[in-house]
């Protein structure tokens, strides 16, 4: 039996030892460096390549956070006892997304060499491609999400603050907020980031259009979620010694939802490109041809289409990798590095039209800015709370009823 005391204490106790002091000073390294390296080329001779690149990034890492979140509420509205352990872990994702709105800010500095209808607008489509408007929405909707995400972290864990003195009737009330919130965030957020996604990626090409392609995108920014998710808890097992807590079904089952979006990722691509490549539409096709026909994106095509799709859905089919802790942080990592491809090819073939491709040391080094940050901002919310939500009575129920190995 786990006594709520113990288990409080315990958590505390992992809080307090945190990471070690040589991941901030890396993380700090490659956030100072990518920053510098951002604001020497954006003053530079080709400032596109940097916005171009800083957007990749935004849409790349405030997915990541904010579909650890989504993952944290699926969890509380599925009342998932699998999942508790790594609950919080997924909660801290809310940490980043205020940053994401001040990157936003910065974002419209560079509007001018991203969004071409600015300079020579589509009369049907002024009244929703209208560079203010565009901005303001997509701020309040990542403002709204921050606040709601951030809420959610606070409210689960106030219910973990004293955890070893609460009442039952004190909790039930925090799980009713919670089983509140989780739902809210979810629908917002699938809303929310399918306006995102039309705004900052399909308004590139402004005669190109997809109604699927926002669902592709909140989707496969999920995946991403998950499968960061899965690096941290590998890393934070391996270093917090929580290996009596995440064990091989925790692995497990991430692993199967993992497989399941990745199979929902591919299927809503085979089903958006069906229907434009058969429709043979010039506005529709010029997008798709451009990235699987044309150099230099067609070979970035094929390491998407193997990398992040079908080379993963293989490797997830054995039961026997997605319970290796390593073997499945490899998988996840391909998986992030092939969806950062993904997301480089839909946006920077919009933008950038000359025959080179546009990938060199200034753009690794801005990238690597961009996780410096995230992996600061993570440092630091992961000792600001107990790394289990201690006050959840699934959490123990977890606990209790499944071995840990």
């Amino acid at each position: 039996m786990f006594d709520r005391e113990k288990l409080y204490s315990d958590a505390v106790a992992h809080q307090q030892k945190g990471i070690s002091s040589r991941w901030r000073i890396i993380f700090g390294i490659l956030a100072v460096i990518g920053t510098v390296i951002f604001i020497l080329n954006v003053m530079g001779d080709t400032p596109q390549r940097a916005w171009q690149v800083f957007l990749v990034n935004l849409l790349y890492f405030t997915g990541i956070a904010q579909g650890m979140v989504i993952l944290a509420s699926v969890i509380q509205i599925t009342s998932a006892r699998w999942g508790r352990p790594l609950k919080r872990f997924a909660e801290l994702g809310a940490y980043f997304l205020p940053l994401s709105t001040i990157f936003l800010i910065v974002l419209y500095f560079g509007r001018n060499e991203l969004f071409s209808w600015i300079e020579h607008p589509i009369p049907q489509k002024q009244a929703w491609l209208n560079i203010n408007l565009l901005f303001t929405r997509d701020f309040i909707g990542l403002v709204l999400l921050a606040v709601l995400s951030f809420l959610f972290l606070k409210t689960s864990a106030q219910r973990d603050s004293a955890a070893p003195a609460q009442d039952a009737s004190t909790l039930e009330k925090i799980s009713a907020r919670l089983n509140l919130l989780a739902p809210v965030i979810t629908l917002l957020y699938a809303l929310i980031y399918t306006v995102i996604a039309f705004d900052l990626i399909m308004s590139l090409d402004p005669h190109w259009y997809s109604t699927l392609f926002g669902a592709y995108f909140f989707i496969t920014c999920f995946l991403t979620g998950m499968a960061a998710l899965v690096v941290i808890l590998v890393v934070a097992r391996s270093h917090l010694g929580l290996q009596d807590y995440i064990g091989s079904k925790q692995f497990h089952d991430l692993g199967k939802l993992m497989f399941a979006f990745l199979v929902l990722s591919g299927d809503f691509f085979w089903s958006q490109f069906l229907v434009i490549w058969y429709g043979n539409l010039p506005e529709e096709t010029a997008f798709v041809v451009l990235r699987i026909k044309t150099a230099p994106w067609s070979t970035l095509s094929y390491i998407v289409l193997f990398g992040a799709f079908a080379g993963p859905f293989v490797l997830l089919l054995s039961r026997a990798l997605k319970k290796k802790p390593y073997g499945i942080m490899a998988v996840a990592i391909v998986i992030l590095t092939c969806l950062w491809v993904e997301r480089f090819l839909l946006i920077v073939p919009s933008i950038w039209h000359e025959h080179s491709l546009p990938i060199g040391i200034s753009e690794i080094l801005i990238s690597l800015g961009f996780l410096g940050i995230f992996g600061l901002v993570y440092l630091f919310a992961i000792q600001k709370h107990p790394i289990f939500p201690v006050g959840d009575p699934f959490l123990q129920e977890h606990l209790e009823g499944y071995p840990r190995h």
